[in-house]
């Protein structure tokens, strides 16, 4: 028998100065308590207990050992309800990295309800699209849109959004609307920049069940997707960007969606978390959020 398990069989022999008792709520017998204790004694090269036929009673050694080990097994239960509760209550602080354009525009306006929900919670947020380490960097979630490449992270998809075409209604009563993605060679169109790489984004379309990248041209680029959004309602040109950037917009009469017959698949929505064998609250309820969040977002028909 371990000797841990041997100390609290002595701590509930000091306690009850029973063997037999001990061996009734452990499920033993009261040889068996009896010879472990003889082994912890041996162990320990001291006698814990004095012995008679009728009772037990505490050596002056075995006193002195008890009020130790009673205090660290004190101290270890009450950890170990500290655990539990920060398993069962979200407290401390989750750190957070969103995707730049959904954090801002959708994310961050809902989190004050989360930390209302929670008031033990604290949050740290930054907003990005790059590529985190999230154990290096201390991060306990991240939200990203798009395909996540062979990801060692643990990953829960939580919808999808569409691309869609559009651009100012006075855009189109000057040039015209395009009937086809080839009728875009034809337009200004705005396009975008990764700022990591200078990259310029190609359109994507989808014809005859087929998913086609088309690069387009125009007079204006930019590497930000809300600045993206504010020259195409101005009228410069046509955009191709994700719905949840464009709805409130579209919502508004500011721009207009053209092309939606050739609407390519849609890009995933998700977050990623390390693997853990126990999720912590903090996180578990972050995941909960998002999901409640998406589900409104669903229903305002701004991701499916």
């Amino acid at each position: 028998m371990d000797k841990l398990n041997s100390i609290s069989l002595f701590i509930k022999a000091a306690q009850y100065l029973s063997f037999s008792e001990v061996a009734r709520q452990r499920g033993m017998s009261p040889s068996s308590v009896s010879r472990a204790i003889s082994q912890l004694e041996e162990s320990l090269g001291t006698r814990l207990f004095n012995r008679t036929t009728r009772k037990i009673t505490l050596t002056e050694e075995g006193l002195a050992f008890y009020k130790h080990c009673d205090r660290i097994l004190t101290e270890l239960e009450e950890a170990e309800l500290q655990l539990s509760r920060s398993r069962s209550h979200p407290s401390g602080t989750l750190r957070l990295d969103l995707n730049m354009s959904l954090g801002r525009l959708h994310i961050v306006p809902a989190l004050p309800q989360l930390l209302k929900s929670y008031p033990d919670l604290k949050l740290d947020v930054s907003l990005s699209d790059r590529t985190v380490n999230l154990v290096e960097s201390g991060i306990d979630a991240v939200v990203r849109v798009g395909s996540i490449p062979d990801s060692r992270l643990m990953m829960r998809r939580l919808a999808t959004v569409r691309f869609v075409v559009c651009a100012a209604p006075e855009y189109f009563d000057l040039y015209g609307i395009p009937k086809t993605p080839q009728d875009l060679l034809q337009h200004n169109c705005i396009n975008f920049v990764y700022p990591q790489t200078r990259r310029v984004f190609e359109w994507i379309f989808k014809i005859d069940k087929q998913t086609f990248h088309f690069p387009v041209a125009g007079n204006f680029n930019l590497d930000n997707a809300e600045a993206h959004l504010e020259a195409a309602i101005a009228g410069v040109g046509i955009i191709q960007e994700l719905k949840f950037i464009v709805a409130p917009a579209i919502a508004q009469g500011k721009l207009v969606p053209i092309l939606e017959a050739y609407a390519p698949e849609g890009e995933p929505i998700t977050v990623l978390y390390p693997q853990k064998r126990y999720l912590s609250a903090k996180v578990r309820v972050f995941l909960d959020f998002m999901q409640e969040l998406m589900v409104k977002l669903k229903d305002n028909d701004i991701v499916e």
